[in-house]
């Protein structure tokens, strides 16, 4: 029985420090493992699929009845209102490559809403979380919202498609219309991660159409985006949509102008 939200949002955070241990070990190899592919340009190694086990039993030994939706292990319903969202490795593709930028992202839904959000870089000891309506973390530091910045001056993140994945011309019509108008678009390779940066201020919004995200991919980094005071939307403008087709997260103030430059095209 969930007897306490708290409970449960720590319960979260310790087993994404759990699962970010073992990616921490894995990166030290440095490119040196063993993986399979999944299907185009889709990558699962041991580490993915040992971190979601880790995070799963972690989670359950405290909460026994609730529900799972992992990337590797799919849908473990329960009679439970709440679900536990998993992205055990977001980022494989740079973990596999020797690239220092990935996540541990984990989500928790209540029925249909997001309620808590957690994203663990491990190599930098960094954990963003949030829990609805008691604001953003950095470890233990407290957030308030980033200054927003003109639009010249903005620092943009997103995902974009690769082979076999996403509308690529779609894409390219985004940046050809963002790029003029901004001081810089980025794809680090983490959506997780790049979407609760907004938090910080190291990213001034971020947003993805093409790419096809899985909605584990950008759960957590929803919650926490929104609790650090950014408005997060899909690319009609609906904050709750039925299914997360596209994604714009960015401050208040230059979220209509950002979302107007992107449908424009």
């Amino acid at each position: 029985m969930l007897d306490s939200s708290n409970d449960l949002l720590e319960t979260v955070k310790q087993a994404a420090y759990e699962a970010g241990a073992l990616l921490r070990e894995g990166y030290s190899l440095k490119g040196r493992i063993a993986f399979e592919q999944k299907g185009a340009s889709d990558f699962v190694s041991y580490y993915d699929t040992a971190a979601e086990n880790i995070i799963i039993d972690c989670i359950s030994s405290v909460f026994p009845d609730i529900a799972f939706l992992g990337e590797e292990s799919g849908l473990t319903p329960t009679d439970s209102n709440y679900t536990v969202v998993i992205d055990p490795l977001d980022g494989t593709s740079n973990f596999l490559h020797g690239v220092p930028h990935f996540s541990v992202s984990i989500a928790v839904t209540k029925g249909d809403e997001l309620i808590i959000g957690v994203v663990y870089q491990p190599l930098l000891d960094e954990m963003l979380w949030a829990s609805l309506g008691s604001g953003v973390f950095l470890n233990d530091t407290p957030l308030s919202t980033p200054e927003p910045r003109p639009l010249n001056e903005m620092l943009v993140s997103t995902c974009l498609p690769y082979h076999a994945k996403g509308d690529c011309s779609t894409a390219l019509k985004q940046l050809a219309a963002l790029m003029p108008r901004v001081a810089g678009i980025r794809s680090p390779g983490s959506a997780a991660l790049e979407i609760a940066y907004t938090s910080l201020g190291r990213f001034d919004a971020f947003w993805s159409q093409g790419a096809k995200l899985d909605f584990w991919d950008i759960a957590a980094g929803i919650v926490i985006a929104r609790e650090a005071g950014y408005t997060v939307t899909d690319l009609t403008g609906e904050p709750n949509p039925a299914q997360w087709d596209s994604l714009i997260a960015a401050h208040p103030e230059r979220h209509s102008q950002l979302l107007a430059c992107l449908t424009s095209c």
